[in-house]
């Protein structure tokens, strides 16, 4: 009797991983982490710099991750899921989606504000959040490795411009 009053085996939930309240843990921690940084006052040349396309390397990071996000979103959104995971070398395989494609949309939205007011560094540090967390939906979900590449790949690089790059 599985104890609804039926006949079946006994079903027990198996949760395999981190526990939520672990899970909320890393996140408080590295948003203690990502806030611990000093801001700066912005310096004069930087409008100078974004008028003639400069900026820095963080600039240039956000720009060029905000569009993969834009592009990745905007073709889940249409229904065309084999090009966004195209634009990731297929090691990602992205869904017809028009929830999360608009979601990942805003989130390119986001990255572009954040790149042309010269506020990289600081959305690098808090973006790593999302990151990690996307990574570790993969390992927990028994996804391939090599779908981890290239999100390790712009982690890398947005721990690089959040606390490494002046």
């Amino acid at each position: 009797e599985d104890g609804r009053g039926g006949q079946g085996p006994e079903r027990r939930s198996t949760c395999v991983g981190p526990s939520i309240a672990s899970m909320l843990k890393l996140l408080l921690a590295s948003l203690a982490v990502s806030s611990a940084s000093v801001l700066e006052p912005k310096k004069a040349a930087q409008p100078a710099l974004r008028l003639r396309g400069g900026g820095g390397l963080g600039s240039a990071i956000l720009t060029m991750s905000a569009a993969a996000a834009g592009s990745t979103g905007a073709l889940m959104y249409i229904g065309k899921e084999d090009l966004a995971s195209l634009l990731w070398l297929n090691l990602n395989q992205w869904p017809a989606d028009k929830m999360l494609g608009s979601a990942v949309v805003g989130w390119a939205v986001g990255k572009f504000i954040c790149a042309r007011n010269g506020l990289a560094k600081e959305y690098c540090q808090l973006n790593i959040v999302p990151m990690l967390l996307m990574i570790l939906a993969n390992v927990m979900g028994g996804g391939p490795m090599t779908a981890n590449l290239l999100p390790a790949c712009f982690t890398a690089a947005y721990v690089y411009v959040g606390f490494v790059e002046d």
